[in-house]
């Protein structure tokens, strides 16, 4: 039972890990610019994500450009399309992860017929779990890296932004996926290891003969 409650606390991580990396690729806070002007009552702040960029004048005036249209999905830079693909990738990675991984916890009836099978099963989920927070981690710290250094070093005419809350989120979802795949992975090969050490074949017996001596 304790690789059984192992593998829920690693599926209950996962699914976290799974509900940030969406939320990052999703919500509009990759990079942020802010700018406020002391002797004219003036202030802006620009947020920009994957899919749309907002612009902030003042307290309450919002302007937003979605990336709807095909020029402007396909001829964004080359971080942001880079990203928003390894951000779908590990988010189809993990969700299959996932629902591998459901098949072959021992808290399910599904393929208990077999348990070799059933443990290999958990152990691709726990593989797939770990390729989606390497994904993500990858992604995610690629992406924070380049807007450091042009922060430090501004092209010409291009504005200094700064690090956005959902990269924060997407290292924190990243984690968590690998912390949960690790888990299932090491039950998994824990278990077959062990199963392999107690696994001895039948004793044989020696041969008789079926003449007696006197």
């Amino acid at each position: 039972m304790a690789n059984g409650g192992v593998q829920v606390f690693a599926c209950i991580l996962a699914f976290v890990g799974l509900v940030c990396l969406i939320t990052s690729t999703c919500v509009n806070e990759w990079k942020t610019y802010g700018y406020s002007n002391e002797g004219i009552v003036k202030s802006l702040k620009e947020y920009v994500g994957l899919w749309m960029e907002c612009t902030v004048h003042g307290p309450r005036q919002l302007e937003c450009t979605v990336y709807d249209t095909l020029d402007s999905v396909l001829y964004q830079r080359g971080e942001v399309q880079w990203t928003r693909a390894m951000m779908i990738l590990s988010i189809i990675l993990s969700v299959c992860g996932l629902a591998v991984a459901m098949l072959g916890m021992k808290c399910t009836l599904c393929l208990d017929a077999d348990k070799q099978v059933k443990n290999k099963v958990a152990l691709g989920g726990g593989i797939l779990l770990i390729l989606s927070g390497v994904c993500a981690l990858g992604i995610v710290s690629w992406y924070a890296n380049d807007v450091i250094a042009n922060f430090h070093n501004p092209k010409p005419e291009e504005k200094r932004y700064s690090l956005g809350r959902c990269l924060f989120v997407g290292w924190g979802g990243a984690l968590l996926s690998l912390i949960g795949g690790a888990l299932l992975a090491c039950c998994s090969l824990s278990r077959s290891t062990s199963r392999r050490s107690y696994t001895s074949s039948p004793p044989q017996l020696p041969m008789t003969s079926d003449k007696e001596y006197v």
